[in-house]
């Protein structure tokens, strides 16, 4: 049985999201998966085209006056976040942390709530409410939504807690579904930019979306808001968690950030010649 406080905070998970179907088991999953697969071009289109819709040019002003020339720590929650002393975290400026590493916020300083997967932030709300994106405020709250779909799904006293970022390119993608070998969703998903060419974004609420985690997307927000000095820490790319989260957040499956290493490195190189230094500090523990 819930607890008064977790019924509270699926209340408030609830006024923030539309509500949805979920696959079930047996022949509804089987017809779930179906009518996934049968409306997710429509509805991954119509989302981007929301996102551009709703996603002004409007900066705030705390922005560039929090981020630039400061150095700037995204905050996962992989292993490596148990292996550092509190006192790490003293030579960054500003911290932005990502899906449930939000339990690890101190508001000491300029911090930030920062995601491309709208799913953990249902399930946040679910478990302990709204009150850390309160504390926060909106514009500290910052959503880059890589499955467009979902933008459609928050409610507008959802849309409310966040300030949205939107994607620089998008193209038409064959995905599978992971228990079957061949491609059967077709869905509008953010293009990838290529290192080698890429230079460094414009202040703006526009920027390339990237797949393999938030944590990447993350820095390239800081980069955008004027850092020139990243660091990551729990951004390990492995399928583990910290044990300071595992009570919070589940473990990803196997694989997901297998992408991620190659991306940081390539990311890395194209933006150090601009005078980008970025850090991944989970590797060093």
């Amino acid at each position: 049985m819930a607890t008064g406080e977790q019924r509270v905070s699926e209340a408030q998970s609830r006024r923030a999201f539309k509500p949805s179907a979920t696959p079930g088991s047996g022949l509804h999953r089987a017809w779930w998966f179906a009518k996934f697969i049968a409306t997710i071009p429509y509805t991954s289109r119509t989302g981007a085209k929301a996102l551009l819709r709703d996603v002004d040019a409007t900066i705030p002003d705390i922005w560039p006056a929090e981020m630039a020339g400061k150095r700037v720590l995204i905050v996962g929650s992989g292993p490596s976040l148990d292996r550092v002393a509190s006192t790490f975290f003293d030579q960054f400026d500003v911290l932005i942390y990502i899906n449930f590493a939000l339990r690890r916020a101190t508001y000491d300083r300029p911090e930030y709530f920062f995601t491309m997967d709208l799913g953990p932030v249902r399930d946040y709300l679910d478990r302990f409410g709204g009150e850390a994106f309160r504390k926060l405020g909106a514009e500290r709250c910052v959503v880059a939504p890589n499955f467009f779909d979902w933008w459609q799904r928050l409610t507008r006293e959802g849309r409310a807690m966040f300030t949205p970022l939107r994607f620089d390119a998008a193209y038409w993608r064959l995905e599978r579904l992971r228990a079957v070998p061949v491609p059967l969703i077709l869905r509008y998903y953010p293009r990838q930019p290529d290192w080698t060419t890429y230079r460094l974004p414009l202040l703006g609420r526009t920027i390339p979306i990237l797949h393999p985690t938030s944590a990447l997307t993350a820095v390239m927000f800081a980069i955008m808001c004027g850092s020139r000095d990243v660091g990551l820490i729990g951004c390990d790319f492995s399928d583990g968690r910290a044990p300071s989260m595992q009570g919070h957040q589940a473990p990803p499956p196997t694989g997901t950030f297998n992408a991620a290493r190659a991306e940081f490195e390539a990311m890395q190189a194209g933006m150090a010649p601009q005078g980008v230094r970025l850090t991944n500090h989970s590797w060093l523990c």
